[in-house]
């Protein structure tokens, strides 16, 4: 990778940041995603010390309704994408263009941080690419 295609490729991460942090849709995909794991995960361990398999099984499912009636910190999962650095970063921006371009999206629109931005914008209104863009981060994260 030349210098201008880490340039660009710097500018292009710096957009998804931005994006991720101040669009409300993703603020709703983020905290939907960690409220509903959170929860369901600590009422399945919960009730399964409890009351054994049974009781992992009620325990995970009233976690999970009491994730999707509460709110959770998203920033965390956000901090560690900005952190990315590197074949992990690149291997990101990949995955989130496969999703955009899945959604319609055409390669030029995926060349310039302005382009990029615009058509993230315009894509990100369907769930499909909310939920994408966000599991491409997750992934890259637990990688």
């Amino acid at each position: 990778m030349d210098a201008n295609d880490e340039r660009r490729s710097e500018e292009i991460h710096g957009e998804l940041i931005r994006f991720l942090t101040q669009s409300e849709e993703m603020r709703k995909t983020a905290r939907g995603s960690l409220k509903q794991s959170l929860y369901a995960g600590g009422g399945a361990f919960a009730g399964s010390m409890l009351l054994g398999p049974v009781g992992g099984l009620a325990g995970g499912v009233a976690g999970s309704v009491v994730g999707y009636l509460k709110s959770d910190d998203y920033d965390g999962a956000i901090l560690e994408v900005v952190k990315l650095e590197g074949e992990r970063r690149e291997r990101l921006m990949k995955d989130v263009g496969k999703v955009m371009m899945n959604a319609g999206a055409t390669a030029q629109q995926l060349q310039s941080a302005g382009a990029f931005r615009d058509a993230l914008t315009q894509f990100a209104q369907q769930d499909a690419v909310r939920d994408g863009v966000w599991k491409a981060c997750m992934h890259a994260v637990n990688e």
